[in-house]
């Protein structure tokens, strides 16, 4: 656990570097057709659970501030607050990456409608079942991020509207993330039921991985709550507890592979076996992130494996590489004359990664890092833009 006041816990970056990599891996291994042809393609079709790893990290590191205020007294971020760091976190290196490969480099696929600049730029790309396949096609996830982001403060102020005592809130607290979960279910069974195009994108829509994000906040509540009551469980401190939380990871991620869901990345499967995947990549999600949240921040193999230099240097980029990474495969691919699914995997997935890094440690250094480290928009970008020219230091 943290101490008091901290903001940062030392094994997330690491998460967040194999969360990408995984995402990654799930892009290269099909259009490089080992997902198609090998009999493992059903496992590594499941590696975007990557994505619900990075749902469940932000539903942790976004609410615990709010969980701390409500459960300990303290205070609450503001909403300008933050939704102004959110914003500054997420939207210049993504308009960036956008404008340069959409426009610049032409290396996707965009529409050129009046409003196509609106949609995209505005993360609405989900809401409209004509873009979501168009654009940088994995920023659904942003859409859906972002959505989050406009959510979460308005249902913590919801929450912690009433001052109640310590107990009495962090039972408030779990009725919320049990009631979150269930829209999110309901929510993917009312879905199934309608038949129109608009139903091939409401899915990535915010109540459909409502659920992901709650598992996140549920752990925020957890570790809020061992904070404000000085409690510390022998068995979530124990060294073997990270073993245990990655041994129940892998084992859902084996159960998803063996769902017989189509290795598309488009398909879907019935309602039984969709539902079951959401839930195992979300029950994924939660037992990568335990160890990161409980327990000695360095003790052990997997924190050690969490906390290396290399994996927290891609995790620090790792927003990068999953705006980048798509362009990369599509580039290599095209440079080396390769048909589609004839391609080895190793060797588009090592490409597409050094090639995506490169461009994530550019935008993160000459981009995000100014940003964020100042006030944003307008006096942080003045800032950064006279910095660039020497003026100040």
């Amino acid at each position: 656990m943290q101490p008091p006041g901290a903001t940062r816990f030392a094994c997330f970056d690491g998460l967040r570097a194999l969360a990408a990599l995984m995402v990654v891996g799930v892009h290269t291994a099909f259009v490089s057709g080992f997902t198609v042809h090998d009999s493992l393609g059903r496992y590594t079709a499941r590696l975007d659970a990557g994505v619900e790893v990075f749902f469940v990290i932000s539903g942790f590191l976004l609410y615990r501030r709010f969980a701390l205020a409500h459960l300990g007294g303290r205070p609450s971020p503001g909403l300008v607050e933050f939704w102004k760091r959110r914003l500054a976190r997420i939207i210049p290196a993504y308009w960036a990456a956008f404008i340069v490969i959409s426009y610049l480099m032409r290396a996707d696929n965009v529409r050129h409608s009046w409003d196509a600049p609106l949609v995209y730029l505005g993360f609405a790309q989900i809401y409209f079942p004509h873009y979501i396949l168009t654009g940088i096609t994995q920023a659904w996830s942003l859409c859906t991020e972002m959505s989050f982001y406009l959510f979460l403060p308005l249902y913590a102020a919801a929450l912690g509207r009433r001052a109640r005592p310590a107990r009495q809130q962090l039972r408030v607290e779990i009725t919320g993330i049990a009631a979150l979960v269930t829209v999110c279910v309901a929510y993917r069974i009312v879905v199934s039921t309608i038949h129109s195009p608009l139903a091939a994108t409401m899915p990535n829509w915010l109540p459909g991985y409502i659920g992901q994000f709650a598992l996140g906040m549920a752990l925020a509540i957890a570790s809020a709550w061992l904070e404000v009551s000085g409690t510390r469980p022998a068995w979530l401190w124990h060294s073997t507890m990270p073993w245990a939380a990655w041994g129940l990871a892998a084992a859902c991620y084996a159960a998803v592979g063996n769902l017989g869901l189509p290795v598309s990345p488009l398909g879907t499967g019935d309602l039984p076996a969709s539902l079951a995947k959401e839930a195992l990549y979300g029950a994924f999600g939660f037992f990568m992130v335990v160890p990161a949240v409980f327990g000695p921040p360095h003790a052990g193999p997997i924190r050690a494996l969490l906390t290396t230099r290399a994996l927290v240097a891609v995790g620090v980029v790792s927003y990068g590489l999953y705006l980048w990474h798509q362009t990369w495969v599509s580039m290599v691919m095209s440079w080396s004359g390769a048909s589609l699914f004839s391609f080895s995997w190793p060797l588009l997935f090592v490409s597409a990664s050094a090639l995506g890094l490169a461009c994530a440690a550019i935008s993160y250094i000459a981009l995000e890092k100014p940003v964020i480290e100042r006030s944003w928009p307008a006096s942080g970008l003045a800032a950064w833009g006279a910095a660039r020219l020497g003026a100040t230091k």
